[in-house]
């Protein structure tokens, strides 16, 4: 899946790259936006009401700005984490137990979560 709501541009401005639009390491930066937006859309859509919701962004083709916030930094993390270098297992992002994403991904994405009522 191709990202759709967030662009390659949007991406390399929250990165503060000002590499020109076909620069050599452009394609790993889509390789990775695109699997930081599919796993997040699939996370907001594991739920009825997060299917919902996706399914509109769909519809409307436009995702709410904290979404593309949120995209943009998990792309952050794939792009600065890459995981090919086995001496940087110490700098990773941090995972709770049970937990998808960094802490600061989960805290963003409750916002998305289903309205829990006590």
């Amino acid at each position: 899946m191709a990202a759709q709501f967030v662009t390659l541009q949007q991406v390399k401005d929250s990165l503060r790259l000002t590499t020109p639009a076909g620069h050599v390491d452009d394609p790993d930066l889509q390789m990775r936006l695109d699997a930081a937006e599919a796993a997040l859309v699939r996370y907001v859509a594991r739920t009825a009401a997060g299917a919902a919701l996706v399914t509109q962004w769909i519809e409307d083709s436009d995702a709410p700005s904290d979404f593309v916030f949120i995209v943009c930094t998990l792309c952050g993390e794939f792009w600065r984490f890459r995981g090919d270098d086995p001496g940087a297992i110490n700098y990773s992002p941090s995972r709770n137990a049970g937990e998808d994403f960094s802490p600061v991904v989960m805290g963003l994405l409750r916002r998305f979560g289903d309205p829990v009522l006590a």
